[in-house]
């Protein structure tokens, strides 16, 4: 069920082909900057469920999460839910509430919004993110401090709230700047940015993605480095860091990283 795919700068994932699964890999492999890598097993970065049929969701049993960490809103959620029996053999973190997406779909509706229009609000969004993400994050980081992996973290698109916090905990391992982003890169890479993220009801609450232009659909559904690095530029202008958001929002700090690193990287 696992496969190796290497991308075009040089990183090799281990990517999960379970049919119906949106963007559904393990940070397990990456080669942290003290040499040490990330236990293969441990910690898996997907997107929606929605396209896993019945039949199939035994093959995601077997990876025996003992943690899920679902980002989505509850209006996402409520369209594409992980089946029952999986939520109920492991622990399921989510929180109820809407994203603060109105801009976007009004971005996605104006027929005056061309690509330029769509990546500036991308590259916004991501500046955001940590602080508007801080419960899932945090959520994430403390389920794994507790031990409880092999875990899930997943959104919708599994790429940029998913992206951002698998970035932060890569960055609290002591992953390099450019192991975290050839990883967020890998997504478009995976899956065709123009393509769509799921099947869409034309009756149903989504039905203005099928009018959504092309161009400035694929510039969303990027995993461009330059979105990521907003991230990281946010947090250092507000934080002076990654680290020290991570010490001053999470109480992550030297000891809890320490712990991390020893519960989820081998030499």
């Amino acid at each position: 069920m696992i496969r190796e795919f290497t991308g075009k700068d040089g990183l090799t994932a281990r990517v999960l082909d379970l049919p119906g699964a949106r963007n559904l890999r393990e940070l397990g492999g990456y080669r942290m900057a003290d040499g040490r890598r990330v236990k293969a097993g441990t910690v898996y970065r997907g997107g929606h469920p929605g396209g896993i049929a019945a039949e199939h969701v035994p093959l995601l049993h077997q990876l025996g999460l003992s943690a899920i960490v679902d980002l989505r809103t509850t209006e996402e959620r409520g369209q594409l839910p992980f089946p029952d029996a999986l939520v109920g053999s492991a622990q399921y973190w989510t929180r109820d509430y809407t994203l603060s997406r109105g801009d976007v779909v009004r971005l996605m509706r104006d027929p005056v919004t061309n690509p330029d229009t769509m990546r500036e609000h991308m590259l916004s969004s991501y500046a955001r993110f940590p602080e508007e993400q801080r419960e899932g994050i945090g959520a994430l980081l403390r389920l794994l401090l507790d031990g409880r992996a092999p875990l899930l973290v997943n959104c919708t698109a599994g790429k940029d709230r998913t992206g951002v916090a698998c970035a932060l905990l890569l960055a609290a391992l002591g992953a390099d700047r450019d192991l975290i982003r050839q990883d967020y890169a890998l997504t478009e890479q995976l899956h065709d940015p123009s393509g769509q993220l799921f099947a869409v009801d034309p009756a149903g609450p989504f039905a203005y993605l099928l009018e959504v232009d092309p161009q400035v659909w694929s510039t969303m559904m990027r995993s461009d480095p330059a979105y990521i690095d907003a991230t990281f530029d946010a947090l250092e202008q507000h934080h002076g860091g990654a680290g020290q958001y991570l010490e001053a929002v999470h109480g992550i700090g030297p000891a809890e990283r320490q712990r991390l690193r020893e519960l989820l990287l081998e030499d």
